[in-house]
């Protein structure tokens, strides 16, 4: 193989990591819908709720008015709206739910047209 070959291979085998990677980076909790969107980022860094934790989060809204929007689930405080992200902090009491999942409901308008989803998010224990 001459070096040419090698450096081609080197910088093909790096792109394609790379693109693996930033594939796993994308959030489970999205609703997209043409330009629109909305997601939920959970900001420790999981995508999951820990039983009893307050943990952050937030709705970020992308061409959505948050104000036309509502955020409807179990043990969610909202903490306030700037520039197109809902602040949150969502605490789930154990033994709550029949389920180790948080479903929460959005509920928002896109062009003056009534929608939502749903996010269904898996809980654990801190153990």
């Amino acid at each position: 193989m001459t070096l040419n070959k090698i450096i081609l291979l080197g910088v093909l085998i790096t792109t394609l990591i790379s693109c693996s990677k930033s594939s796993k980076n994308k959030s489970s909790f999205l609703y997209e819908n043409g330009e629109s969107s909305v997601e939920l980022v959970i900001l420790n860094g999981n995508d999951f709720l820990i039983y009893d934790v307050p943990i952050l989060a937030d709705f970020k809204w992308k061409k959505i008015d948050p104000k036309t929007g509502s955020i409807l689930g179990t043990g969610i405080k909202m903490l306030g709206t700037d520039n197109g992200i809902t602040k949150t902090e969502i605490t789930v009491p154990s033994n709550y739910l029949d389920s180790d999942t948080l479903n929460i409901k959005l509920r928002f308008e896109i062009n003056g047209e009534k929608t939502g989803t749903e996010f269904n998010v898996p809980i654990k224990s801190e153990k």
